[in-house]
This record gives C-alpha cells, structure tokens and sequence, in this order.
C-alpha cells in the first residue's frame, strides 16, 4: 500500500507552492529537498519470543472450555488458567470405574468360593481316612474270619487308599485351578486399575496451569476447517484466545504467555510492495493507542509464501507478512495492539524533486518547462528515482526554478538560448 498520506503531505505543500500566471498555466517553485519513497503498511505487535500453552493431546474425545481467565490477565507460574470439559472421557471413566468394583466384587466371590470347594474336599479327605483307621483297626478280627469275610474287609480297605489317592488329585487340582482362575481375576483388575489410573490421569490434564509468570495472550497460529452453511461448504479460522463452551483443538495453542521485554512487529503488504521491500530497510512505526507511541526498526525478516484470507469461499485475499524489529519502546508496547509501519524503500537528501506531472516527452526527450517571465523554455533534464507523485532530476535544473505543471500552449514556448559556441 502506498503511502498516500505522505504523498497527500507533499501534494498539499507543493500546491502551496503553486501560482497562476496570467498565461493560465500553474506553476510551482522549485528548491532543492529530501526525496523519501515511503510503503505504509498495517501491522500488529508481538512478542519476539513467547511460550505456548498447548492442549493435551490424544483424548478420548472433543474438548470444549468449561472456564478460562479472561485474555490479558496476569498470571503466576503454577495459577489456574483454564479448565476443560470432555464428555466422552467422563462417560469412558464411569464405564471403566464400574467395571473395576465388578471384577473386584468378582474376585471376592471366587475367594469365597474356592475356600468353600477347598474346605468341602478337606472334609472329604478327613472323612475317607477316618474310614481307613477304622478298618485298620478291625484288622485283628481278620485273622479269625471267614476268608470271604476277609476278603471283603481288604476290598474295603483298598477302596478307602484309592478314595485317598482320588481326593489327594481332585484337591490338588481344584487348587490349581482356583490359583489360575484368582491369577487371571486379579490380573484383569489390575488391567482395570490401569485404565482407571490412566484416565485420572487425562482427567487432570483438563485443568491448564500457567508455566510462568506473565500475561495471557492469543495466540498467533490459525487453522481452518469446512463447515457446512446450507449453501455448500466454506473455510473459516480457528484459533483464538479460547472462550467458554467452545471447542478446542489439540493441534493448536490455547494461548500465549509472550515475553514483554523484546517486541516486533508482523506487517501485511500487497504482493507489488512486496517486491520492493527488502531486509535492512528502516522503518517508521507509530502505535496510536499507545499514547502515540513513535519508535523506529528495521525489516527483519521477508517469508517468500503469501498467506490467504478467505471472506468468503469466492472472495479471497492475498498478502505476504513482513518482520520488523523494533528499536525502542518495547515494555510501552504490548502485544495485540496495531500499528502503522512506514517501510523507507528509497531516500535521497539535497536534491531536486518535481511533480511526475510536470515531465513531458518532447521530440524522444523528457522535458521540463521553466518559467522565463510570462514565457516558458523546454529545459531538457534526465530524471532518477520515481513514483506516482514524485521524481528526481539528475540533471537539467538546479533547484531554484519556476516549472509548469501542465504543458504549456505552443505560442508560449520559447526555444532555449544557443550558446556562442554554436
């Protein structure tokens, strides 16, 4: 963007300067000055350095702002200054935590269960050597009994040590079992446990401390997503300082806690100033909310990518960004406000500048026409720097002559004097 209030400055000194000769013709008084070409270019403060303040990542759903320190609050490292909300990890929780006191009350149940499998089977043991010892004990009756009658007494006594043997396996292996099936209860419940603790833990994250001390800020880094109008999709920003009830995104910092002791500038220009601007050049910046604030810096840095605005999704605008330090003035200066930026592209001291109107091509040559009484003569002059308002003359005039700003009829044009030596 040019800088029409410098040029809007110099038109109205020069018109000033301006008088009508009786032939008609307005003329301006020339005297030599200072030539500056100035692009003016709107820009906002920032932090040079600043540490973001991110949302947590991976969780098991969307998350929205439950409550947030209002944008410009001052903080101290460790104070709350945000709190979120995610649905489906409080449902999840729930689910998970119900889960937990079932597999417990579950694992209680089968403790009580094998004690009871394992008591009866003691019980069973117990009782079939109770029988062995009163069969032992009737051993002596075997001597004087009928041999069926001692065969039947040893069959009984056989069928009590195989019952012994049964029992002494079938306990062995309840109680094998019983310790896999409690090993598998209890590892699921610590499995449980786990999630339980994990999603604790997510649940804290929704809370946001401040990592140092200093003032709350917006963030600079924007995103975009398609969202549905009724008319088709259209890409809108997302980002911002976060308010209640809306939704975050993870990818993206909630907010800014910028470092105010170094301040820059990011300007916009139009791609035709863009080409002109380069590293180094010096600027002027003026901050108007902040009491006039007037300091100056230099073009820092030029990214070669433009950036977009979409207004619409038919309507978008281009422009590349601009870095420029600032000299002074930084703790007078916080971020967010705008600022006007007067980018010197080109600058000449002590030299003659005349309105781009009053050259003229004459016979493949530029021409000024200077005033000689109520005539004018076609000085020939080679020109320098120029803009749309204003050019140098390299040579062809002095400074202190009375030009026209418009071209002269032809019965007033007088042809300059020869020299002698011609």
């Amino acid at each position: 963007m040019k800088n029409f209030f410098v040029t809007a400055i110099f038109l109205s000194i020069f018109l000033i300067s301006c008088t009508q000769k009786k032939t008609g013709i307005v003329t301006m008084d020339l005297s030599r000055t200072d030539y500056r070409e100035v692009i003016t270019a709107p820009g906002t403060i920032r932090a040079v350095n600043s540490v973001n303040i991110m949302a947590p990542q991976d969780f098991f759903g969307s998350l929205t702002v439950g409550w947030v320190k209002p944008e410009g609050s001052h903080v101290e490292a460790g104070d709350s200054i945000c709190v979120m909300k995610c649905e489906e990890l409080m449902q999840m929780l729930d689910e998970q935590e119900r889960n937990l006191a079932t597999l417990k009350a579950d694992s209680k149940k089968l403790e009580a269960d094998n004690a009871l499998n394992q008591a009866i089977l003691d019980a069973q043991v117990k009782e079939n050597l109770a029988g062995m010892s009163i069969n032992q004990l009737d051993s002596i009756q075997m001597r004087f009994a009928p041999p069926v009658k001692k065969r039947l007494m040893a069959l009984e006594l056989e069928k009590a040590r195989v019952q012994e043997r049964k029992l002494q396996k079938k306990f062995q292996a309840e109680k094998t079992i019983d310790e896999t099936e409690d090993r598998q209860l209890k590892s699921r419940i610590i499995q449980a446990e786990n999630r339980v603790q994990m999603m604790q833990d997510k649940v804290k994250q929704l809370k946001i401390f401040a990592p140092i001390s200093g003032t709350l800020s917006a963030s600079e880094q924007l995103g975009r997503i398609m969202v549905s109008f009724g008319n088709g999709d259209e890409p809108i920003e997302m980002g911002g300082y976060p308010k209640p009830g809306g939704m975050l995104f993870p990818e993206l910092p909630l907010m800014t806690i910028p470092d105010l002791t170094e301040m820059q500038v990011k300007a916009e220009v139009q791609e035709v100033d863009y080409k002109r601007i380069e590293q180094g050049q010096k600027v002027t910046i003026m901050v108007d909310a902040s009491n006039g604030i007037q300091t100056t810096g230099l073009v820092k840095l030029k990214p070669m990518a433009p950036k977009i605005k979409y207004i619409s999704e038919q309507v978008q605008y281009k422009y590349y960004e601009i870095i420029i330090s600032v000299d002074s003035c930084h703790n007078r200066m916080p971020p967010g406000l705008s600022a006007r930026c007067n980018i010197m592209i080109n600058e000449v001291k002590d030299t003659v500048v005349v309105p781009t109107i009053a050259i003229f091509d004459r016979d493949s040559m530029k021409v000024v026409y200077v005033a000689d009484g109520e005539s004018f003569i076609a000085a020939k002059v080679e020109t320098g720097l120029s803009n749309s308002s204003r050019t140098i003359i390299t040579s062809g005039l002095k400074g202190k002559e009375t030009i026209a700003l418009a071209e002269p009829p032809q019965k007033f044009i007088k042809m300059p004097k020869r020299s002698t030596h011609e």
